[in-house]
């Protein structure tokens, strides 16, 4: 690792600032002080804000359990070093909305909000992206590997993270922040992004530094993007039914494409 490039937004550098500002601990959050927020709430509030943490803590789980492929495939050490640091992230987000769901909702049945459109991006394809990783890895097959890796990278940092997650966060804002209510869930909300943004951020520079240097892989990566954000509006429709508790759907479209031009840009496949 001599010689590596230390910038802020290298993968060393934010394995540097990973150390620094992921240190939180989800188990010093009193977030049982949002159960007088939650007893207020009407059943169809209650069901909204339960389905859309449902779907977090599902998402969460499956991106932690399919991480530790991604870091034993990464060849370049630095990048291995901060995947590591994002494995125990993702661990503490998953902690957290488990806890939250003991001390504000009580129990639920998470599983059973992922719906087709959702447990294919969130568990079944991300699950494949990283069995593919761990087959070339044993096959010593360098080639499938990269493009394993690459594939990988686009769909968990790219889509679950970068279009899915984020989009998730906006309703958060939007809902609980403007309404001055559920405030310890915001407070774990804030650190989680906080988290997300290294690993998007080193996500999309390896996108875009390895398609630099394979261009044959930026259709593949581009379609997936859009394929992936093609199934949105069905997602939306599912996450978002109406009632007072609600972004407008075409007000949440607007912001998870936004999300998704942007990680396109982002990973050097323009516009």
């Amino acid at each position: 690792m001599a010689g590596a490039a230390h910038g802020a937004k290298s993968a060393r550098g934010l394995y540097s600032m990973a150390k620094r500002q992921g240190t939180w601990d989800p188990e010093q959050i009193p977030v049982a002080q949002d159960r007088a927020d939650w007893e207020r709430l009407t059943p169809g509030q209650r069901e909204q804000l339960v389905k859309v943490c449902s779907l977090f803590f599902e998402g969460e789980t499956s991106v932690a359990d399919t991480l530790p492929f991604f870091v034993a495939g990464m060849p370049e050490p630095d990048r291995r070093m901060f995947l590591a640091t994002q494995l125990l992230e993702e661990v503490k987000h998953a902690e957290f909305f488990e806890l939250y769901f003991r001390e504000v909702f009580g129990k639920v049945d998470t599983a059973a909000y992922l719906v087709d459109s959702y447990r294919g991006v969130l568990v079944d394809e991300l699950r494949e992206r990283a069995h593919a990783i761990g087959r070339a890895l044993l096959d010593g097959n360098n080639e499938a590997l990269e493009h394993a890796l690459l594939l990988g990278v686009a769909h968990y940092m790219g889509v679950v993270e970068g279009l899915m997650a984020v989009s998730g966060y906006d309703y958060f804002e939007e809902m609980l922040g403007a309404r001055g209510i559920f405030p310890r869930l915001l407070e774990g909300i804030r650190l989680i992004r906080a988290d997300e943004g290294r690993h998007l951020t080193h996500g999309m520079e390896y996108l875009r530094t390895k398609i630099a240097q394979r261009p044959e892989f930026a259709g593949e990566v581009q379609r997936l993007f859009f394929e992936e954000g093609g199934k949105i509006p069905a997602r939306t429709q599912f996450a978002f039914e109406p009632n007072d508790f609600q972004l407008d759907q075409n007000q949440m479209l607007a912001i998870a494409y936004a999300h998704l031009a942007q990680r396109s840009r982002e990973a050097g496949l323009g516009n």
